[in-house]
């Protein structure tokens, strides 16, 4: 063996030790950390100002607890278009978020929706266990019937009768339902939109999950111990999942000719062929590396999702097919007045 290669086993071998050293040292002081963390959060110390949905004799049978942010409180257009649909279908809105200016409060009152304030801390799932614990503290968690969890990071397309939406809401059987599943890091619906069954509500485990979730950490703990975890516990109590629009049903389909016949609906052949083969791409390895939502979201929305990540028209950094390329041309999928208020690019400079 080389000297060099003899000094970079050696660096390496004092790098572990030494921070394996320093985990040590430190692990019981972040433990620590964390119990005074999670008791803050059950002793509802994040919530600033609670309003509940509709009037005092309003039940809370069918519950959605909304996940928002905006850095200016803005409730923006889309979100609004969304949350009145859900009152129109007769269910109850408590919006969470750190702050919402004016307009948004007044136009919530107008619909009859409540609304946490909230420190921002955990991504939706900090903010839906703060939803959560809150309900259960006033005592009205156990009148839920069906729960409703959705967040913001998704538009949700115009004509949204068109869609499985109506089907996602009026789910009443046993099973936790979402629009789509993935198979990365462990079998789990997609967490931007779940409805829950009352009875998983009422579970020793569901109480105990909300009370111990990490629910100050960034995304990575959002997706592993929620999006994630949340579905590998359900799994694990035997909960059945059902995704309206599962992974492997979009992959099956996307070879097929009935995709580019529905892709030619909006685009010239070479252009459909041309999405075909960009799709396709992404799928001739295993499932687990696949995110329908980013990776298949031409398809997805093909198939009745009401949906689009924001995420993919923001900045979309894989590099994968628009899905403006087939929802921008028809004003049933995507307004694009509403996406003035509702994108959030990243400033990259000016030129000059």
């Amino acid at each position: 063996m080389g000297f060099r290669s003899v000094l970079k086993r050696n660096l390496r071998l004092g790098l572990n030790r030494s921070q394996a050293s320093w985990e040590r040292m430190i692990g019981p002081i972040q433990a620590r950390r964390n119990r005074d963390r999670l008791r803050s959060i059950n002793a509802l110390d994040r919530i600033q100002e609670v309003r509940l949905p509709g009037t005092d004799s309003s039940k809370l049978d069918h519950l959605v607890l909304f996940s928002h942010f905006h850095p200016r409180g803005w409730l923006q257009r889309c979100i609004r278009r969304e949350l009145a649909d859900l009152r129109g279908r007769g269910w109850q809105v408590l919006l969470l978020s750190d702050h919402l200016d004016a307009a948004a409060l007044a136009w919530c009152d107008s619909q009859e929706i409540g609304w946490l304030r909230r420190r921002n801390e955990g991504r939706d799932f900090g903010a839906f266990q703060d939803g959560w614990l809150m309900l259960r503290h006033r005592g009205l968690s156990e009148s839920i019937e069906r729960l409703v969890m959705l967040n913001d990071s998704v538009y949700p397309v115009v004509d949204l009768e068109g869609s499985s939406w109506p089907m996602f809401l009026d789910a009443r059987d046993a099973s936790v339902v979402g629009f789509s599943d993935s198979f990365q890091n462990g079998y789990h619906l997609q967490s931007y939109a779940l409805n829950l069954p009352g009875a998983i509500l009422q579970q020793p485990w569901w109480e105990s999950y909300w009370a111990t979730y990490p629910g100050w950490g960034g995304m990575t703990i959002a997706i592993r111990d929620g999006e994630i975890g949340l579905s590998q516990l359900l799994l694990h109590q035997g909960v059945a999942l059902r995704a309206l629009h599962p992974v492997s049903r979009l992959r099956a389909q996307l070879a097929s000719a009935h995709l580019l016949e529905q892709l030619q609906l909006h685009c010239s052949k070479e252009a459909s062929q041309w999405i075909q083969q960009q799709l396709l791409s992404t799928g001739l390895s295993s499932l687990n590396y696949v995110s329908p939502a980013h990776y298949w979201a031409i398809p997805l929305l093909l198939d009745g999702c009401p949906f689009l990540k924001r995420w993919l028209m923001e900045s979309n950094v894989n590099q994968m097919p628009d899905p403006l390329l087939v929802a921008g041309g028809q004003v049933s999928l995507v307004d694009p007045d509403e996406l003035v208020d509702y994108l959030r690019p990243p400033v990259s400079g000016f030129a000059g």
